[in-house]
């Protein structure tokens, strides 16, 4: 979340220290991610902490339903060696991995000293390289994974009847107050019809990954910059792992594409014994990211948020995340067989 909501800091200092045991000195409001509220709590003797508190928002409501597997993965990752390139839950003094402040999910993670990737690029090779044999290192757990995991990739649209509707809305003058819901009216609603024939283009080539019945691997299904922290000494880690499901490789991979993929694709397949990557599976995660996030920005507008300066952030990724990427759609199977290409052995 970029915006601190108002909520009392001293009564989530003192939910933090019944729960968890420790004195919090200071909360200081981190502006990241888009879903959570985060703070950086200090403690006594100078310990940092990592809070995370989950919102009411569509999307908060969406990663509580999974929370609890979510965070038992990662502590199961962790403690049984599995993959350490993460930080786990710390539990709370009767030993869950959660609590609860003013019935929002509060998580408490270790501090991990560093930064994102957010501002790293143009990464380079060796960084590519690393990120590369950090996501396979991740899907070669798969096999070893003594945990149940519930969620596996189906092909589905779970998100089809909020953008179906979204953008039926932006159809109602009335009821769009605010300026930035009038601009999002103006940049859609002359392409709602392409906007539905990409929708219908992502169900296609939904059935044509279910044919091609791939692998399955556990995947993150978020590995954006921001979800990548590199410490001072170069060390790399995975946060934010509410959508960790089962589903093919792809998923991950094409989240990393960008200048030098090919570098990081080349160690991905090195590390992980050369698997079967499939261009059409590249496409539909492709199409699925950017529809996804599309209704997100959608319903945030719409129904969300209370201020100018929320619409404004979310008016502009809309725009350089999402419809800045919609004439790459059509070209990205081609794409991502150049890019297998590329790597292919000799």
């Amino acid at each position: 979340m970029k915006f601190e909501p108002l909520l009392d800091k001293s009564a989530l200092e003192e939910t933090i220290h019944q729960a968890y045991g420790y004195a919090i000195s200071a909360l200081t409001f981190l502006p990241e991610g888009e879903v959570g509220c985060h703070y950086i709590a200090t403690a006594e003797p100078g310990r940092k902490y990592f809070v995370t508190l989950l919102t009411g928002s569509r999307l908060g409501r969406l990663q509580g339903q999974r929370l609890d597997f979510t965070l038992a993965l990662t502590r199961h990752l962790f403690d049984s060696h599995l993959f350490r390139s993460l930080v786990p839950p710390r539990p709370t003094l009767t030993g869950s991995l959660r609590s609860d402040f003013q019935g929002q999910p509060l998580i408490l993670y270790d501090y991990i000293a560093g930064g994102n990737l957010s501002t790293a690029r143009p990464y380079s090779s060796g960084l590519l390289a690393s990120l590369g044999r950090l996501t396979a290192q991740l899907h070669l757990v798969t096999p070893d994974l003594d945990f149940d995991v519930p969620y596996v990739e189906q092909f589905t649209v779970p998100f089809e009847a909020d953008f179906r509707l979204s953008l039926a809305e932006l159809e109602q003058a009335h009821g769009l107050d605010r300026s930035g819901q009038q601009v999002l009216r103006k940049l859609l609603l002359p392409q709602q019809e392409l906007l539905l024939t990409l929708l219908d283009r992502l169900k296609e080539l939904g059935a044509v990954a279910q044919a091609l019945d791939p692998p399955m691997v556990l995947v993150h299904t978020d590995l954006t910059p921001s979800n990548l922290l590199r410490t001072p000494s170069g060390e790399l880690f995975i946060v934010d792992w509410e959508g960790a499901m089962l589903a093919p490789a792809e998923h991950d991979l094409v989240l990393l594409t960008g200048e030098g993929f090919s570098t990081l694709l080349a160690e991905y397949i090195r590390v992980a014994n050369r698997p079967r990557l499939y261009p059409q599976l590249f496409a539909y995660y492709f199409y699925r990211r950017n529809l996804e996030d599309l209704t997100d920005f959608l319903v945030q507008i719409l129904h969300e948020n209370t201020t100018d300066e929320q619409d404004r952030h979310d008016l502009h990724w809309l725009q350089l995340d999402c419809l800045a990427g919609l004439p790459f759609l059509e070209k990205s199977a081609d794409l991502a067989d150049q890019w297998l290409g590329e790597v292919a052995a000799p």
